[in-house]
């Protein structure tokens, strides 16, 4: 009887034990997605005045609304689909043809090095 007594309790501890731990890892997971979205959203408040600097400069050059509607309809249906997004193609290895990760500079296959294709690369 004491076994099963002695038994429990110590479930009953390390059941505990591992509830706090998973409080501990949902609320330090919860931090560093809130750390995540904060970079997302200082990136985004950026590349908004960047981009709203650059429409000044080119509507003080007289340039209209009406070119940037249609360049930003002619961007958005180069990929193949008018949806508001751009999907850009794969970076490969001129060597390999592999795929290579944006950013890296090299080939993780055979080590060649890789320009990037677009300054607009992440």
């Amino acid at each position: 009887m004491f076994n099963f007594v002695g038994g429990y309790v110590m479930g009953a501890r390390q059941a505990g034990k591992v509830a706090g731990m998973s409080a501990s890892a949902g609320t330090f997971a919860a931090a560093a997605q809130n750390f995540k979205v904060d970079d997302v959203n200082d990136r985004l408040d950026r590349l908004v005045i960047v981009v709203e600097a650059m429409w000044s400069l080119l509507e003080e050059s007289g340039y209209t609304k009406e070119q940037l509607d249609e360049r930003i309809a002619a961007m958005d249906a180069a990929d193949g689909a008018a949806d508001g997004r751009v999907q850009r193609q794969k970076l490969r290895c001129p060597r390999c043809e592999s795929v290579v990760v944006e950013g890296t500079g090299r080939c993780q296959i055979c080590g060649a090095e890789v320009g990037e294709e677009s300054p607009f690369a992440i």
